[in-house]
């Protein structure tokens, strides 16, 4: 890849250590921030430069790229008093992939303008072993330009890259994708729990339906961790009601009516109160084994 760069990172959680490394490897420069200390010290193996704060690593970056877990996160790190945009140079192309609501995209893309840098909302599909392979799926929002300039550090961590239209898009399909996701996998737990009090094998069910119509991808990809009772996340409960939640606000600001979705909310914010916040989406069939019985 002969377009390497000097690329800022913040948050170095499950993603964004994951993708900071594939860009490491790739050939990039980096510069790292996360507000926990002892994950930028794991960087220092690749030679990482550690920054002070947002405000600091973008001053060093060319390009600074961030993966973080609210609206409220993205807001502080960019907008915040020793965030991105004071210490961003002119020309700078900022680039966030967490997922959030438009909304908080389209109000750091307009801060972020007024100072001369292009902002692009680009949320991912997949999970951490798709960050660690480069082999991620990118919906991005925002400039057209910045996307072409952009691209091909982007395709160092994902194998399709779609732009989605102007900023705020990225984020819109994201949250339509979760919906469909977290909505896949509830359905398929509640209808698996019946086969299984019914009468029908487990692994025997899983099989036959893995072949069958009613099959998606996160049914092929979850249930054998389901039936091997292996909750360890991949996508936590807590991060598919925060996503539920986004959509559900999405709605109510543009006045659709989605019953299914608010339920399907509800549903994964019970799974939360159970005690499966921190435990991988799938973890919703508890609560449909808790009915059964």
């Amino acid at each position: 890849m002969g377009d390497r760069r000097r690329i800022g990172f913040v948050g170095l959680g499950v993603m964004g250590s994951r993708m900071a490394g594939t860009l490491a490897r790739a050939g990039h420069a980096l510069t790292v921030f996360d507000v926990d200390r002892a994950r930028m010290k794991a960087f220092e193996a690749v030679g990482a430069v550690l920054a002070e704060s947002p405000r600091d690593l973008a001053g060093k970056s060319e390009m600074v790229c961030s993966s973080l877990p609210t609206p409220t996160t993205v807001r502080s790190v960019y907008l915040g008093p020793d965030g991105v945009l004071e210490g961003a140079r002119p020309g700078t192309i900022l680039v966030d992939m967490s997922t959030v609501d438009p909304e908080t995209s389209r109000e750091v893309s307009r801060a972020a303008a007024g100072r001369g840098f292009q902002y692009l909302d680009a949320p991912v599909s997949g999970g951490f072993r798709e960050a660690e392979s480069g082999s991620l799926v990118f919906i991005v929002g925002g400039e057209q330009s910045a996307f072409d300039e952009v691209r091909e550090v982007l395709a160092a961590l994902g194998s399709t890259i779609h732009y989605a239209g102007p900023s705020g898009a990225g984020n819109i399909v994201k949250l339509v994708n979760n919906v469909m996701s977290m909505g896949n996998v509830l359905i398929a737990a509640e209808a698996f729990v019946l086969g299984v009090k019914a009468g029908m094998d487990g692994q025997t069910l899983f099989e036959i339906l893995r072949t069958s119509a009613g099959r998606s991808y996160h049914f092929e990809r979850r249930f054998p961790n389901i039936l091997a009772r292996n909750f360890a996340p991949g996508f936590t409960v807590d991060l598919a009601r925060k996503d539920l939640g986004l959509a559900v606000e999405m709605a109510k600001m543009h006045e659709v009516p989605v019953p299914a979705t608010s339920l399907i909310h509800q549903l994964y914010n019970a799974s939360s109160t159970l005690g499966d916040g921190p435990s991988d989406f799938a973890a919703i069939v508890k609560v449909f084994e808790g009915w059964a019985k």
